[in-house]
């Protein structure tokens, strides 16, 4: 029999019988869980990964959220490696993206290291406890994380434009993405909390069509991409001033260095 692994919602709901004086066993028939676990939850010896992390809003989280809705991704691996995990070129977004995790997950700082095989910068903690509470969000659900207050709204943008933002000579910073709420609900953002107008979004690169990238690799899209843009000056100028990129180049608008 392989091991079962328990939700943070199976918890809650054992607890909730037994904080009621429900005997163990009839907590077991009911929730088809084990006597033995349900003894070491009541006495807190211990509890499912699941519930070991809970998340808690801050700007840190926000961060975390904004990249990855954009570059971030998770990653199971058999059944034991739950990752969170960022492969990108510039080494200070890769460790502006460590530091804030490890400050989410409790857990000690870790460098970026470069991936010869990617030709990346490579970041990456583990955590099923994350995993599991991430895949099960949207973005309406995550709104509550993001909104908690000014710092972590500007956090989540600063966090989704270090992931798929640019910065042209500080005269039009555009952001590219395939969720278009996504990309109306930055636009409601930037109006909202930085009086900042983002025009679009506008159709950027076709479902199928070949995009050929700097150093001539052609990359076939899969879905419609879409972008909007901060372009008058004013706008510009706030937003580099108010939020801003962890990325030095992008910050300045510079080409992008190379490793």
């Amino acid at each position: 029999m392989g091991y079962r692994s328990y939700s943070y919602e199976d918890y809650i709901r054992a607890m909730e019988l037994l904080n009621r004086r429900f005997g163990i066993t009839k907590v077991s028939r009911k929730l088809n869980i084990p006597k033995s676990t349900l003894h070491y939850w009541r006495r807190g010896i211990y509890r499912p990964p699941s519930v070991r992390w809970m998340p808690k809003p801050s700007k840190e989280l926000a961060y975390v959220i904004g990249v990855m809705l954009g570059d971030g991704y998770i990653v199971r691996e058999h059944h034991y490696d739950y990752d969170i995990e960022l492969k990108v070129k510039d080494y200070e977004f890769a460790e502006a993206f460590s530091r804030n995790i490890a400050k989410v997950l409790n857990k000690r700082f870790r460098k970026p290291h470069w991936s010869e095989s990617h030709n990346r910068w490579r970041i990456y903690y583990s955590s099923k406890a994350f995993y599991t509470w991430y895949r099960r969000q949207d973005l309406d659900t995550l709104k509550q994380y993001i909104e908690y207050d000014g710092d972590t709204v500007k956090y989540f943008l600063r966090g989704i434009y270090d992931s798929e933002g640019t910065n042209y000579r500080c005269r039009i910073i555009s952001l590219a993405n395939s969720d278009l709420e996504l990309l109306q609900y930055v636009q409601y953002l930037l109006k909202k909390y930085f009086n900042i107008r983002a025009t679009g979004p506008y159709l950027n690169k076709k479902a199928r069509s070949i995009h050929i990238k700097k150093n001539g690799e052609r990359i076939r899209t899969s879905h419609n991409t879409y972008c909007i843009e901060i372009s008058r000056k004013r706008d510009v100028q706030a937003f580099l001033s108010k939020i801003g990129f962890s990325i030095k180049e992008k910050q300045l608008g510079l080409p992008r260095r190379r490793r």
